[in-house]
């Protein structure tokens, strides 16, 4: 049981029963708690835990909002403190070369980065996620829920995903997992390479493009060059769409080709028909026709209907 700080077991069992019961005579209560209830009210009388005549226990969010703004200040004080350790941590760590890039390469320097960057990102990670997905949970470790989105981080954080990507388990399950940190989430057809950005001070992004091996990454650090990926990153974020934060939406999408995962996803989250076509690159007559062949499936006639029926259905 929570205890008021300060207080003796006693003290706070006269509060509790005060806080029950409502005003209450000193004789009553010394026949229920003995001689020693003078000075146990004394103390909670001080603390302006109680008051009054007869005596009755004050709202106890109007009592200890000094202590609640005291606890807050000190908590305040420690985060500062522990922020001034990590900058003298990271100012002792960095890599050792001066060069704008380090190469890692090895699965486990890739892991240790990829973990620190989201652990220690205060204001907010960036991710371009794109096809194919790559698992960078060490080996022992991987498996159907494995995921490096699993990582927890404090900051805000925006993703963008291909939708290719959702054709992988493990990276649904990391997206669910983001969702749930209130991550924002956006679409894009298709994404120049992949990038995790923290703080905007320090950057992961593969040798090359579209390379399958996680085991040899460049880590960027502050610079030009890093400006450089934020930028393509917040040109990527401009030109994706927005998906609705529900993780359910990702799961047994798999009823579904991928072109109707896509038109099924923009169509619930609001997108119309010109830029679904656009997101797919085909024409809006094209996507018409595959809206018509949706509502068939389904067994609808409107797009309200469809909408409706993909939410219950095949989102959910």
């Amino acid at each position: 049981m929570q205890r008021i700080s300060g207080l003796t077991p006693e003290q706070e069992r006269l509060y509790r029963h005060l806080l029950t019961t409502g005003p209450s005579s000193i004789p009553l209560l010394q026949e229920q708690f003995g001689d020693q209830v003078h000075e146990d009210l004394y103390e909670l009388t001080v603390r302006g835990l109680v008051h009054g005549n007869p005596l009755m226990a004050r709202r106890p969010s109007i009592a200890m909002k000094g202590v609640l703004t005291a606890q807050e200040a000190e908590l305040q004080r420690v985060q500062t403190y522990v922020e001034e350790l990590d900058q003298l941590y990271g100012n002792g760590h960095q890599p050792t070369d001066a060069a704008p890039v380090t190469v890692l390469t090895s699965r486990e320097l890739v892991q240790q980065w990829y973990e620190t960057l989201n652990a220690t990102a205060e204001h907010e990670i960036m991710q371009l996620v794109t096809h194919p997905f790559l698992v960078l949970n060490p080996p022992e470790q991987t498996g159907a829920s494995a995921s490096p989105d699993l990582v927890n981080h404090p900051a805000k954080c925006r993703v963008i995903c291909e939708w290719r990507v959702f054709q992988n388990q493990s990276a649904i399950n990391g997206l669910h997992h983001s969702l749930d940190q209130g991550c924002e989430i956006r679409l894009a057809d298709r994404l120049p390479h992949k990038l995790l950005i923290g703080d905007r001070r320090m950057a992961m992004t593969p040798s090359y493009p579209r390379d399958h091996d996680v085991s040899h990454m460049l880590l960027v650090h502050s610079g030009t060059l890093l400006d450089f990926l934020v930028q393509i990153f917040e040109t990527e974020w401009e030109r994706a769409l927005p998906i609705q934060p529900d993780p359910g939406r990702f799961a047994s999408l798999g009823v579904l080709d991928a072109d109707e995962m896509v038109i099924v996803e923009l169509l619930v989250g609001g997108a119309h028909v010109d830029r679904i076509a656009s997101a797919l690159k085909v024409h809006s007559r094209t996507v018409n026709r595959r809206l018509d062949e949706l509502k068939r499936k389904a067994g609808v006639t409107t797009l309200f209907q469809l909408g409706a029926y993909a939410s219950r259905h095949w989102m959910n």
